[in-house]
């Protein structure tokens, strides 16, 4: 993080960071899990890289294709000329500290010393199932807003219809499964706060809160939102 943070002054843009953020997943799974231990830690370490290829991409497109997250922007003019010592702790530590929690089931994979064959095909379908609908939110999403006829407009068919941000399920489900392939091992009560804290995060922190800042508060929108979870579909 404070790597990224010295590139962020350079480029003036603390936005790289988004980019760069599946990057620490990617590089604790190579840092801490080796091939050939056992099993489920092999499927781990190729989903977590599979993932952080996949979303480091797709952020950097977007980043190229429509420019720097504005929040960032927003924030540095919110702290003033402070924002550098404000971006280095709120921003870029912060954000490491979320990322170690986050990647606990990674950090306490590293005490599984036999694998599970039952935890290997549960973790493997459930983190298969969240990175699927990831990456299938993303790219409905995408679509949806390359189109001009609905700029201002909610997507509300597809995933949508069940979740108002799937991506942010996906997310979720792909961080049980990897914490689900890790267990057990002697820090299993460490492992499964990877999960919950992403949970947490997306609901209260950066996730939903962000993602709905601008959105107006139309009659379509309200509707929508009544009858919409925010990450899980309500089944009732």
């Amino acid at each position: 993080m404070t790597i990224v943070y010295i590139i962020s002054l350079l480029k003036n843009d603390y936005s790289v960071i988004d980019i760069f953020w599946p990057v620490g997943f990617g590089l604790l799974a190579y840092h801490l899990l080796d091939f050939e231990v056992n099993i489920n830690l092999d499927v781990v370490k190729i989903f977590v890289t599979i993932w952080c290829a996949r979303l480091c991409v797709y952020l950097a497109y977007r980043n190229i294709i429509h420019g720097p997250d504005m929040r960032y922007r927003e924030l540095q003019n919110e702290w003033g000329k402070h924002h550098r010592v404000h971006a280095f702790l709120k921003v870029f530590m912060l954000q490491g500290g979320f990322m170690y929690l986050i990647g606990l089931p990674i950090i306490t994979g590293t005490g599984m010393a036999v694998g599970s064959i039952i935890s290997l095909y549960i973790g493997a379908i459930i983190a298969a199932i969240g990175f699927g609908l990831e990456l299938i939110a993303d790219i409905q999403l995408y679509s949806f807003k390359q189109k001009a006829e609905n700029k201002g407009k909610y997507l509300m068919t597809g995933l949508f219809q069940f979740s108002r941000h799937p991506n942010y399920l996906g997310e979720i489900l792909f961080w049980v499964g990897i914490a689900v392939l890790v267990m057990p091992n002697p820090a299993s009560y460490l492992t499964c706060i990877g999960p919950l804290v992403l949970t947490f995060a997306l609901y209260k922190f950066s996730g939903v809160p962000y993602a709905e800042r601008n959105q107006r508060k139309t009659g379509p929108y309200l509707d929508y939102a009544a009858k919409t979870g925010a990450i899980f579909p309500r089944l009732w």
